[in-house]
């Protein structure tokens, strides 16, 4: 395990599961957050509602709880999944994007943004969950949220760790696109 069992915690582990911080909690919630970690079929954390982040999907398992199973690692594009859901696929290289590249990474963020808007639940996953999945994430909310881009980056870090987004260029291509985030627009009174 390289992340503390504690739910949302990112820290490395220092005793056993758990981050020093966490390996002081009650006995009784240690135990909860450790039988949580286990129910829990793969690495993923909510980036916002309805919208996932994780590593590499098990192939084998299908997911109940996701609705549309988002596939970025170039590497992992299986051709058979035991997920019944949809699958969107989006191989996408975790170095520097060519620019049809990027335009397939727009093109699905649209599609994932459209998807949590409807209500659908989505993972999107690549090989480790640090960079190019957490790209597409970052797009998404630039898309459903007024967060700016320096914002996206510090939420996605928050949620999912300290190492996310550590590529400079998708970090560059957040903070073009996303720029200041959408304008906040006052809804007239009714």
């Amino acid at each position: 395990m390289n992340r503390c069992a504690a739910p949302g915690c990112a820290a490395p582990p220092h005793a056993g599961a758990f981050c020093e911080l966490h390996a002081k909690a009650p006995a009784g919630q240690r135990g909860g957050w450790l039988s949580a970690a286990k129910r829990k079929p793969y690495d993923a954390n909510a980036i916002a509602p309805r919208l996932w982040v994780g590593s590499k999907p098990p192939f084998d398992l299908d997911l109940p709880q996701v609705d549309l199973l988002v596939l970025c690692a170039a590497e992992l594009q299986p051709e058979v999944l035991a997920f019944h859901g949809d699958v969107l696929r989006c191989p996408l290289p975790d170095s520097r994007l060519a620019i049809p590249q990027l335009a397939m990474a727009i093109m699905t963020s649209v599609s994932v943004a459209q998807a949590v808007a409807s209500g659908q639940r989505v993972l999107v996953t690549c090989a480790a969950g640090l960079n190019r999945s957490p790209l597409i994430a970052a797009l998404v909310l630039g898309q459903l949220t007024t967060m700016s881009g320096p914002q996206i980056i510090s939420h996605i870090r928050k949620h999912r760790g300290p190492k996310a987004l550590s590529n400079p260029h998708f970090e560059a291509i957040i903070r073009g696109l996303v720029g200041e985030g959408r304008p906040r627009v006052r809804r007239a009174a009714p």
